[in-house]
């Protein structure tokens, strides 16, 4: 799936059911937040297996976060919180949420932000893992 597929497939989905997820006792909202939180801790302990067990190995977005990690915890020290997230919709196959990222650092010169994103999610032998996101702004930090 390309950029432009995944990104149609994203605006698809949550113009189909924007309304009908996300409820705090919704089991798919819950799955997918653990995927976000089991990551992001997983980051935090710049464990990169851990990390990658959370994003879709079919996914164009594996490759590139599993090359990029190793440098990223060599320069930064930081620390990711979730600030919010919410699924926006799904179907048979893909989920979408909106997911708030606060990112700090101690590393001179790196300033932190709160990243927000869409977040596409998709299933690889049952389990849900991140496949893309979308990048919808960023805030620096003071």
């Amino acid at each position: 799936m390309n950029a432009t597929t995944a990104l149609a497939t994203l605006l698809a989905l949550a113009l189909a059911a924007p309304l009908a997820a996300g409820a705090d006792d919704d089991p798919l909202a819950a799955a997918l937040r653990r995927v976000v939180d089991d990551a992001v801790a997983a980051y935090d302990r710049e464990d990169a297996e851990g990390f990658l067990r959370h994003v879709h190995t079919k996914s164009a977005e594996y490759p590139r976060t599993r090359d990029a990690l190793p440098a990223q915890f060599r320069a930064l020290d930081v620390t990711t919180e979730v600030v919010a997230f919410r699924v926006i919709g799904h179907d048979d196959e893909f989920a979408v949420g909106r997911t708030k990222l606060k990112t700090t650092s101690t590393a001179p010169g790196c300033r932190g932000n709160v990243v927000d994103q869409i977040t596409l999610f998709h299933q690889e032998n049952g389990v849900w893992k991140y496949w893309a996101d979308y990048e919808l702004g960023v805030e620096l930090l003071p």
